[in-house]
């Protein structure tokens, strides 16, 4: 049931880095997002730009390289032509995130929503064909499971958005108010379930806790699926029921798993806790404010419920997961290279724990500055500067890594001091 990474099937290290790399740019292009959100009306047109930089630009990149590196070591995908997802998807996927950017700061331009349109329908064909590849691998595990309906939601987002642009670049007379919340709960399916798959394998592999249950690896995927398909039904049939919040019923469930897991870690002082420790706050909070919702009706609460879905708890878990896996593959790519007359080191050394803890310090500030513009959206220049600050040291420390990383490639004699 539980899937045995092969790191013998994983792909070239500029494949995922190539989108880990795009993710931190667009995180620090989004401070400038901010600028347009000081009316406070939610959701609205102003807060278009912002939200897709943050769930394409910075979240897609990030998942987008983590679902390609964790198809090949945990489902035996063979990437036998890197280059096309190398060059192809990454370069459309950039193309479609600066073209819709650009499209919602021109105040919706039609030219530049069409060439969103179109890289993104490219895109698209691509992770088409790569959802028929994992349909046929014969891996038949939990997780290659969840990332199969995983990346069919994103398929789904991704169709639903590209006709919504069609409503606004091509001027066709499809029903706008019937595509929104159907891509809503689209976009909701792709952030859970493949947080649902890869949490199966990190939590055990990178956090050392035991194996999650059996009957969550095996219903917990298709079982959330099943609300968010009851939910499209119901708002199709009835638009104006907001069946949106079936698809949070299944949170409080998600973070009882998760947080036994963690319980039983094997690490319980290292620093990877702290960040899904962090997560699972803030999907309990985003459940509470799920349920609040349905009682009160205000858009302090709707600017909440959005903060802590994207920005909350999926932003906290990436960051996270990036300290993990930049230094794991850069410390991976040494390993298939060693030589005699080399010393490989560590991940310690790749990435000392202590830029981890300033991580975590700058994502707590940058929550804590998110929840200030929800109750004050006059604040806007407070999660514009704390997401700069947490990009600024993101990419310090990301070069450092590499630094060293460069020097583990070098013949030497002696360890190599860190910088």
């Amino acid at each position: 049931m539980q899937a045995i990474p092969s790191y013998d099937s994983a792909p070239p290290l500029a494949l995922p880095v190539r989108f880990f790399m795009a993710a931190w740019v667009w995180l620090l292009l989004l401070a400038g997002a901010w600028i347009g959100t000081a009316d406070g009306g939610y959701p609205s047109p102003a807060l278009w730009l912002p939200l897709h930089m943050l769930a394409l630009g910075v979240l897609g990149n990030v998942m987008l390289g983590a679902l390609l590196q964790l198809l090949a070591v945990v489902s035996a995908l063979a990437f036998p032509r890197p280059g096309l997802w190398q060059h192809g998807l990454w370069g459309c996927w950039q193309v479609g995130c600066a073209a819709l950017a650009l499209g919602f700061a021109g105040g919706l331009s039609p030219h530049w929503l069409q060439l969103a349109s179109v890289a993104l329908l490219a895109a698209m064909g691509l992770l088409v064909w790569l959802w028929w590849l994992l349909w046929q691998s014969p891996a038949q595990d939990s997780s290659s499971r969840g990332l199969r309906l995983a990346l069919l939601c994103l398929l789904l987002t991704l169709g639903l958005g590209v006709a919504q642009l069609g409503v606004f670049g091509w001027g066709l007379s499809w029903p706008l108010l019937s595509l929104l919340p159907l891509h809503r709960l689209a976009a909701q399916g792709w952030v859970w379930l493949l947080l649902v798959a890869v949490a199966q394998v990190i939590l055990p592999m990178f956090l050392l806790t035991p194996a999650l249950p059996g009957w969550w690896q095996r219903w917990a995927s298709p079982g959330w699926g099943g609300l968010l398909l009851l939910a499209a039904a119901l708002s199709l049939r009835w638009p104006d029921g907001g069946w949106w919040w079936l698809a949070a019923l299944p949170l409080p469930l998600c973070g009882w798993v998760w947080g036994k897991a963690l319980a039983h870690s094997r690490r319980p002082h290292e620093w990877l806790p702290r960040y899904w420790q962090l997560g699972l706050g803030l999907m309990l909070a985003l459940g509470l404010a799920f349920i609040a919702g349905q009682w009160q009706d205000s858009d302090w609460l709707r600017r909440l419920q959005g903060w802590l879905l994207l920005p909350g708890v999926v932003l906290t878990l990436c960051v996270g997961m990036l300290y993990r896996i930049i230094p794991f593959l850069l410390w991976l790519q040494l390993r298939r290279g060693v030589k005699p007359q080399q010393k490989v080191p560590s991940l310690q050394v790749l990435l000392p724990e202590a830029r981890a803890r300033q991580g975590w310090r700058a994502v707590c500030l940058w929550q804590l500055c998110g929840v200030a513009w929800c109750l004050a959206p006059g604040l806007w220049l407070l999660p514009a500067l704390a997401g700069t600050l947490l990009a600024l040291l993101l990419g310090w420390h990301y070069h450092a890594a590499w630094r060293c990383w460069r020097q583990g490639t070098q013949p030497v004699a002696k360890a190599v001091p860190v910088q």
